[in-house]
């Protein structure tokens, strides 16, 4: 950017010197302008100087060009140039421009480039500025800047952004409900999905560990859930089009485990038993590998099954006297998932955002 700055400093309340403009130079003469910018606009004087004998610039003694000084016929001619005339012009404009925005006590600096050489960002053009910022690479250096000079706002636009992505996660989280998707084949499985997006479960979680990048052998579950604490557990994640509980014939007003969750059910007691077999050997493998330190200590396990959307009061219950007489693996549905993803949007916040496999989420 072709810039170049503009001092000024106080001479008295609303009067300001600034730096000298040089108009022309020639071998041995020199014109400048020295400006004085005041409340009421820039005024200032021409100076002409000579080099002397001793190759110095001196001031040429001031000659008096009032009208009663001057003789019959006589006049003061101070020729410029264009390019000359055009600099005095620029810099007039500049220091009018300081003016308007008020003299500063002491002293100030101010950066003047050419209006093609300056960015300026308006509604039309903020996106595609901010887009190329992002696309070229440079975000890392914008949210830098932002820190450093704005940590408030910085906060804020996180902030922003953070909560824009959970409540896009959860309206397509409502949208992949009414739509089939596999539950572990293919990169739109309902496995990989939710995987993903593990934030809906509670800020208690770290990121996934994936059975593969372990290398572990045997019947295991896909993907591993360490806590902040460092213990794991478990999610079997199952269809939203399962049943969950079916009525008891046998004993009015009950409620037993549909047939897709006493598999799902049994499938998590086999890999809860694989682990407490395996259990040092699967800590090794996860140091080994990820260089991560976890507890395989008696985990917990979830399973992600079904959706609660329409179900009565009487189904509600139901759900939660099967979960108590689990131990230590608890059924939950889509719909209470979304009720999660939810809580964490809610404004003012509450203790609800912190929530996590072991905290009671309305729905």
């Amino acid at each position: 950017m072709s810039e170049k700055s503009v001092h000024t400093k106080t001479v008295r309340k609303g009067v300001a010197k600034s730096n000298t403009v040089k108009l022309i130079k020639t071998a041995n003469t020199a014109i400048h302008f020295e400006p004085i910018l005041h409340e009421g606009g820039v005024r200032g004087r021409l100076i002409k100087y000579k080099k002397t004998s001793a190759k110095t610039w001196d001031e040429l003694k001031p000659s008096n060009f009032t009208a009663h000084a001057l003789g019959s016929m006589e006049k003061v001619v101070v020729e410029l140039s264009t390019e000359a005339t055009t600099t005095l012009f620029n810099e007039l404009k500049s220091r009018d421009n300081i003016v308007d925005q008020g003299i500063p006590d002491g002293s100030a600096e101010y950066i003047v480039a050419k209006k093609s050489d300056v960015l300026v960002i308006n509604d039309e053009n903020k996106r595609a500025i901010l887009k190329q910022i992002l696309e070229e690479g440079l975000s890392d250096e914008y949210w830098d800047l932002i820190a450093q000079s704005q940590p408030d706002l910085a906060n804020r636009l996180a902030s922003g952004h953070i909560q824009h992505v959970r409540a896009k996660t959860v309206s397509e989280l409502k949208r992949r409900l009414a739509q089939d998707f596999p539950e572990t084949s293919g990169p739109n499985s309902w496995q990989s999905w939710i995987y993903e997006n593990h934030w809906l479960f509670g800020v208690n979680y770290q990121e996934p560990l994936e059975k593969q990048k372990i290398n572990l052998q045997g019947v295991m579950p896909d993907y591993l859930f360490p806590r902040i604490d460092g213990f794991v557990d478990l999610l079997e994640i199952k269809l939203p089009t399962h049943k969950v509980i079916a009525p008891d014939s046998s004993h009015p007003g009950s409620f037993r485990w549909a047939a897709e969750t006493t598999k799902a059910i049994g499938q998590v007691v086999f890999y809860l038993a694989e682990i407490e077999r395996q259990q040092l050997e699967i800590e090794a493998h996860i140091y080994n590998r990820l260089n991560r330190s976890v507890s395989m200590l008696k985990p917990r396990a979830f399973i992600l099954i079904g959706n609660s959307e329409d179900w009565s009061s009487q189904e509600r219950a139901g759900l939660r006297r099967l979960n108590h007489s689990l131990h230590g693996i608890e059924v939950l549905t889509y719909r209470e998932l979304i009720h999660r993803g939810e809580a964490f949007l809610m404004k003012p916040k509450t203790k609800v955002e912190h929530a996590n496999f072991d905290d009671e989420i309305p729905f």
